[in-house]
């Protein structure tokens, strides 16, 4: 269905993409960008106390029974560069498929964790960026242009700020085993809404601009990203489909939420008349180092626009200070200042960017209004802002043992109040 590349698009994938890569403004090598390096609070203007907080924080939302928020956690933050804390707590895994481990596995600053929807921004988004960049997509596209079909009014611009009109959220594995039948069948889907009728966050619409980057650039979302984003940043522990030598943060035992979701049609009314009994591939073991997201799993193979990318404390805030840094890190420039720019303000509303969200440091004193960044289902966060300098990744794994899910806005928030002051000495 619709599988012709669009030749624009093509045009810069043929020769290679070394070629795409390293072409001026978009990963050569050039002037030296700030890279993170680890440092005092006090280099930095942060009072060392304040930030000492954050051990309370975590610790407060720390355990393994039902009355905490996780069993474990890994906390950084750098302002301008500087690395001034990056520290691990309790426990990347307790369980294996409902039993307790007899040695439950330490947490560590280097786990790599299952990002879930901080893919849309860390994936999705960052290539959309560079397509932008180099002039090979408009934001003001209608999706049409790649898949055939669609309403004028879905533009990209409309897809990356989730006021598209799509549904939310469906269960596309019910009806689809494979990438491209997943992508029919969302695109066969009536919108839920009118074009531009507000915000409703959609999973489905990430799908589709992964699908967009594999027709406009002729290879996956994946390999693109790797190659274009991931790799020049040497955000060498963040990728989809992890082998397994890494370390992780385990997640739930199979999908329990997403069955729940499917049997009793909340928070989303369920499509067709398939259910929860008609699908028979459903996991019943501890999810570790594979994507605990069920279209990403069952439909998209691991690799997906909405969810599925792993990775690291680390790997994140190299990326989050690529674009504090202007769109550089190290020697590699991988967007302009235009593009972070655009990308990271709002747009049809307060609070939602191109992908990213905004505003994640409103209403903390010391921290101004400002800074953007996105969360995952899975219990993960960051953000970073340019007018203070400061970048901060939470990565939990609140998922894990079972449900019920804690939310983990109370930690969140308390990180950032934590944050700002610190930031006020």
């Amino acid at each position: 269905m619709r599988g012709v590349v669009s030749r624009r698009c093509a045009l810069g994938t043929l020769g290679g993409l070394a070629a795409t890569v390293f072409a001026p403004g978009t990963g050569h090598a050039g002037p030296r960008f700030p890279t993170l390096r680890e440092g005092t609070p006090e280099q930095v203007g942060l009072d060392p106390v304040a930030l000492g907080e954050l051990d309370e924080v975590i610790a407060a939302g720390l355990g393994p029974g039902p009355e905490s928020t996780f069993p474990g956690a890994v906390l950084l933050v750098a302002r301008n560069g500087v690395l001034v804390k990056h520290a691990a707590y309790g426990h990347a895994q307790t369980h294996r498929d409902g039993a307790p481990l007899r040695k439950p596995v330490e947490m560590r600053p280097d786990t790599v964790f299952d990002l879930a929807s901080c893919t849309k921004v860390l994936a999705t988004t960052a290539a959309m960026m560079t397509l932008v960049d180099d002039g090979r997509v408009r934001l003001d596209d209608p999706l049409a242009r790649w898949l055939p079909g669609f309403p004028g009014g879905v533009t990209v611009r409309r897809l990356l700020t989730h006021t598209a009109g799509l549904w939310e959220w469906q269960p596309t594995y019910l009806w689809a085993t494979r990438p491209s039948a997943a992508i029919h069948y969302v695109s066969g889907l009536p919108l839920r809404y009118e074009i531009g009728a507000g915000r409703h966050y959609s999973d489905l619409g990430f799908m589709l601009l992964g699908e967009l980057v594999r027709r406009c650039t002729g290879l996956r979302l994946d390999e693109y990203v790797r190659v274009r984003i991931h790799r020049p940043l040497r955000m060498m522990s963040t990728g989809y489909r992890p082998p397994g030598r890494h370390r992780f943060a385990a997640t739930s035992n199979g999908n329990p939420f997403e069955r729940n979701m499917i049997a009793t049609g909340e928070p989303y009314p369920i499509l067709g008349e398939r259910g929860v009994d008609d699908f028979r591939r459903w996991r019943e073991h501890t999810l570790s180092g594979e994507v605990n997201d069920g279209n990403a799993a069952y439909a998209f193979h691991g690799v997906a626009g909405h969810a599925g990318l792993f990775g690291t404390a680390r790997d994140i805030a190299v990326f989050a200070q690529s674009l504090l840094n202007g769109g550089g890190y190290g020697t590699r420039r991988l967007f302009s200042a235009e593009i972070i720019a655009e990308f990271t303000r709002d747009q049809f509303e307060p609070g939602q960017g191109l992908g990213f969200w905004t505003h994640r440091f409103r209403g903390v004193p010391g921290l101004g209004g400002g800074g953007f960044g996105h969360a995952g289902f899975t219990g993960t966060e960051f953000a970073a802002d340019p007018d203070t300098g400061l970048l901060v990744v939470l990565l939990t794994n609140r998922q894990h043992p079972d449900q019920p899910y804690a939310g983990l806005g109370p930690t969140w928030l308390a990180v950032r109040e934590a944050l700002g002051r610190a930031a006020r000495g």
